[in-house]
């Protein structure tokens, strides 16, 4: 919804939520009242609507002025009013927004507010290419998206880091500037180098958390035992109440403390710059924060938050579902080229990795206005012995899927010296692979071959146990229509 003064909403139906961590006079929260152009944008890539984009863009025009008009006097009031004049504190997370939402690090609002202004001003940039009698607009847009980022730059690369203050880890850091390309290039690989030693570190980062809290408490004496024993959980003494204390134990390379803006600029700028096996080992960490801990408590859609909310937040709520577009687009290799309109330009970018521990086949679709395109690759040849997984010599076996009238790139991975490419000789029989895969799917489904596991509460006993089961695979396994031996 907008106001007449050019003001975005949060949301559309509930008109004020938020509206005190936005820049004032009925303007959502800046990085959700930012959707709508950058929302035009993703459309535009997907469907080439030029319709929608001009009877939208004197909106986002109108909103763009409105955040100029109003943003240094906005700034100040959630930076300096409500945490005092001294600058050490303009930059302290929470009260100044919303931020990268239920991270488990302290957030930067300031850095958010500011990226996302510079997101609307880029958007109009866009648009306003491709709607030619806009060009001026455009101009003055990118004037503006230039002097945000230098603005933040000015700031974040005084140390170096990307952080506002030295050695902090404040989210959302260097994997927004390097994923949105507010670093400077000729400062990437430094700040690429700095924020590697944070997001691979195994250095252990302890929780408390309230849930977490009531459900140790409750824990059977035994699976206690074993979580303190693998070092998932320690003993932290008793409070004022005379109960025993935990606390969880995470480490970065491991788990996603992430929130809803760098568990997407994380896993992307991870896979993109060439740590892939780092976003892979984060994703796929056990115990909390990570996904397998949604699904250890019987968890069929994604949470709002990475603790157990028993009351307060959601539990069907896609917020973190980057991790969607990340297997799709990485995992798999299958994206819509980034400069692309109506989605004509497809990207096959597989990141196939170098060790075949965690992922050892992927396939993925995406659905364009010219039909699905689709990809799938898989490690030929691994060797029977798991203890080779990192270093046997095999062969990477990709099929693409190309829409018609589309236009493809297919970027490989590179392994260096010793790699040969061999292509096809004749197309597959897709109506064959989509055979052979729905029998695939069927003895995965009747075999239990979905999780493993989950944490079931005794009512009498007042007491969580593990629970041991083969649950059903429900997915409907639509990505399996390229089959791999067909």
């Amino acid at each position: 919804t907008q106001w007449k003064n050019g003001a975005y909403t949060e949301t559309s139906i509930w008109q004020d939520l938020n509206d005190d961590r936005g820049v004032g006079h009925g303007a959502g929260e800046t990085v959700w009242a930012s959707l709508p152009p950058v929302l035009t944008v993703r459309h535009m890539q997907h469907y080439a609507d030029k319709q929608l984009a001009e009877e939208s863009f004197e909106h986002h025009v109108e909103w763009l002025e409105f955040l100029k008009a109003n943003w240094n006097a906005g700034m100040y009031r959630l930076f300096y009013e409500r945490l005092g004049k001294d600058l050490s504190l303009k930059y302290m997370g929470g009260p100044g927004g919303l931020g990268d939402w239920i991270a488990l690090r302290t957030r930067d609002t300031w850095l958010t507010h500011n990226a996302f202004y510079m997101a609307s001003a880029r958007a109009i940039v866009y648009l306003a290419a491709r709607l030619e009698a806009y060009s001026e607009i455009g101009k003055s847009a990118l004037a503006l998206a230039n002097e945000i980022k230098d603005d933040i730059n000015a700031l974040y690369m005084a140390n170096n880091d990307f952080q506002i203050k030295n050695n902090t880890e404040w989210t959302p850091g260097p994997e927004m500037g390097l994923f949105t390309r507010i670093v400077p290039g000729t400062e990437r690989c430094t700040i690429l180098k700095k924020w590697i030693c944070h997001a691979g570190s195994e250095e252990p980062v302890t929780w408390p958390g309230d849930e977490e809290q009531r459900f140790f408490r409750h824990l059977n004496n035994q699976d206690l035992d074993d979580m303190i024993k693998h070092k998932k959980v320690k003993r932290n003494g008793i409070d004022d109440k005379g109960e025993e204390c935990f606390r969880t134990i995470w480490r970065r390379r491991h788990h996603t403390p992430e929130g809803i803006l760098s568990i997407r600029y994380s896993l992307k700028t991870l896979s993109d710059i060439g740590f892939h096996n780092i976003a892979l080992s984060k994703v796929t960490g056990d115990g909390f924060p990570s996904f397998e801990y949604m699904l250890s408590h019987n968890a069929t859609t994604l949470w709002e938050t990475w603790w157990r909310s028993e009351d307060v937040y959601s539990r069907n709520h896609p917020m973190l579902g980057a991790i969607s577009e990340w297997a799709v687009s990485s995992v798999a290799g299958v994206s819509l080229a980034p400069t692309t309109i109506g989605g004509k330009e497809l990207l096959f970018w597989p990141r196939v990795p170098k060790s075949a521990v965690i992922v050892q086949y992927a396939s993925a679709s995406q659905g364009t206005k010219r039909g699905d395109a689709a990809i799938a690759w898989e490690f030929l040849g691994l060797p029977k012995n798991k203890t080779l997984l990192d270093s046997g010599v095999v062969e990477v076996h990709i099929r693409i899927l190309v829409p018609p009238s589309s236009v493809a790139i297919l970027r490989l991975p590179c392994y260096g010296n010793g790699v040969s490419i061999k292509y096809a000789q004749q197309l597959p029989n897709l109506e064959k692979a989509k055979s052979d895969a729905t029998v695939v799917c069927t003895m995965r489904r009747s075999a239990g071959m979905g999780f493993h596991y989950n944490w079931e509460y005794n009512k009498v006993k007042q007491e969580w146990s593990k629970f041991y089961n083969k649950k059903i695979n429900r997915h409907s396994m639509q990505e399996l229509s390229f089959h791999r031996r067909s």
